[in-house]
């Protein structure tokens, strides 16, 4: 029989977001309490990617550091931890930490933290006290049918267990192949890696966590050229796995750049040994695959494979193309750079417009470029998808003011200009609007000066010549004396033209 549920959602005027986490974390607390639960069970909990995938593990090791042991040792499906565990589990998501998972107790209570900073709670227990502290803490409640995130409407993975003929067929094919990669999911999204070998599979065995899934793939290789050259093709969506010196092992997804034998940041090492492993479920074919069942021999584990937000926000972002010109809305203009919506949904706030992308021409504030709510046309830089953020250009949809005043002058010309600005070092000259350039303090006179003040004024119109132009530093670099002495002009610049 289904338990009766409640929506528990913030009011309008509960803010901030603080505020809204404290509120239902306290009445999830008063559900549990009013339902005579001490202990909860972690049912498919995931370490990251139910809200956000994140590069960094988040505020405070996705949420769980003050919870868990290091290692997230105690953190898996089917763990019994206090009330109290429980509603910091609670907390965390309501935080939007990293971490996921549903919390129950048998079938008589249950609490699951939704998308919009809301709750479920199933209770058999009426929970009228639960109800009125809610109304207290300014929570809007309501009874629905089932919560979303119901067992019952989980598309789940169904897996052969790992018992004795799976562990004898490991080891054989680890004596055949002199070893293997086992791949030890631990919570969705979390992966502990084991390079195996026959001595030293027995100890991995003894260490797996509970109801982990298992994958086994082809070894590492000290082989690394063929590795860098698929990682060089961005193809598919994979995970670099490399083994260190030290023989430690770390991951993360793989990107072209990393194939560069000269990015000091690359893997193009050859002391490390190196793995890519296909991320996509449909990509996906391990040597050997199951999941470990209980102590009593039953498979009781289910993994959930209801694709989340996460999941479809990337999916999303893998269709955005590097150098494509899209449009979209700006949400925001923090003082160092814009957030922009490539859609409404799973575009939102993703895309990122550095300040020097803005605009060609100096800028004195964000707003001057773009306005919040505006409607902009911009190029795909790159797409980063581990941020979750696609890097954005306004100023590429624009023509370039020095492409275009150089495209009949070059280096060599002679051009008039205006001095704009004097510096201790010379002065800047603009050629034409938004392009201006440099006049070394050695290079003002036919004759030497200790200041640029001594033959110039802002404002003064004068004769330069064009001795280099560098697009990529955004450098030009002029001459007042070579201008004079190729078109001998009066040597002296204190007959200024107004």
């Amino acid at each position: 029989m289904p338990l009766p549920v409640h929506r528990i959602a913030p009011h309008a005027a509960v803010r901030p977001r603080d505020r809204v986490v404290a509120a239902l974390a306290e009445a999830a607390d008063a559900f549990a309490r009013d339902s005579g639960v001490e202990h909860l069970t972690i049912d498919n909990p995931m370490l990251d990617g139910f809200f956000h995938y994140a590069w960094h593990p988040g505020a405070a090791d996705f949420g769980l550091a003050e919870l868990f042991p290091p290692g997230h040792r105690g953190y898996h499906d089917g763990a019994r931890v206090p009330r109290a565990t429980g509603l910091g589990l609670v907390r965390a998501m309501l935080r939007r930490s990293g971490i996921w998972c549903r919390l129950q107790d048998g079938d008589r209570f249950f609490v699951h933290v939704g998308e919009d900073h809301d709750l479920y709670v199933g209770s058999t227990a009426p929970c009228p006290g639960a109800l009125d502290r809610c109304r207290e803490l300014g929570l809007v409640t309501e009874r629905i049918d089932a919560s979303p995130y119901d067992p019952a409407f989980d598309r789940a993975e169904l897996l052969p267990p790992a018992d004795d003929a799976f562990w004898a067929a490991l080891t054989a094919l680890v004596a055949e192949r002199g070893g293997v990669l086992l791949e030890e999911t631990y919570v969705r999204n979390g992966s502990r890696w084991h390079r195996l070998t026959t001595a030293g599979l027995p100890s991995v065995r003894g260490g797996l966590t509970p109801r982990a899934r298992l994958a086994v793939w082809p070894d590492l290789t000290d082989d690394i050229g063929p590795v860098l050259d698929t990682m060089s093709r961005p193809d598919r969506l994979r995970l670099l796995v490399a083994q260190q010196p030290d023989g430690r092992i770390h991951t993360r997804i793989a990107e072209p750049w990393m194939a560069s034998r000269t990015d000091p940041h690359g893997y193009s090492r050859g002391s490390d040994s190196l793995a890519l492993i296909p991320l996509l479920a449909a990509e996906r074919d391990p040597l050997m695959a199951a999941a470990l069942p209980d102590r009593d021999g039953v498979l009781r584990v289910r993994w959930r494979t209801n694709p989340t937000r996460a999941d479809r926000r990337r999916a999303f972002l893998r269709t955005v193309r590097t150098g494509e010109i899209r449009t979209g809305r700006v949400a925001a203009t923090p003082s160092f750079g814009v957030f922009v919506d490539l859609d409404d949904d799973l575009g939102r706030g993703v895309g990122f417009i550095n300040i020097p992308e803005l605009s060609w021409t100096r800028i004195e504030a964000i707003t001057d470029a773009v306005q919040v709510g505006q409607q902009i046309r911009f190029e795909v830089l790159g797409v980063d998808l581990e941020r979750e953020q696609v890097a954005l250009s306004l100023k590429a949809t624009q023509e370039d003011p020095w492409r275009r005043y150089f495209d009949a002058r070059g280096a060599g010309d002679i051009a008039p200009g205006t001095v704009t600005a004097l510096v201790p070092f010379g002065a800047f000259v603009r050629l034409a609007p938004h392009v201006e350039g440099l006049v070394h303090l050695s290079e003002l006179s036919t004759e030497d000066v200790d200041a640029p003040e001594e033959v110039v004024r802002v404002g003064d119109r004068v004769p330069v010549l064009v001795t280099e132009v560098d697009f990529a530093r955004r450098w030009i670099h002029l001459s007042v004396r070579q201008a004079v002495e190729a078109s001998n002009h009066d040597p002296r610049i204190g007959e200024r033209e107004r």
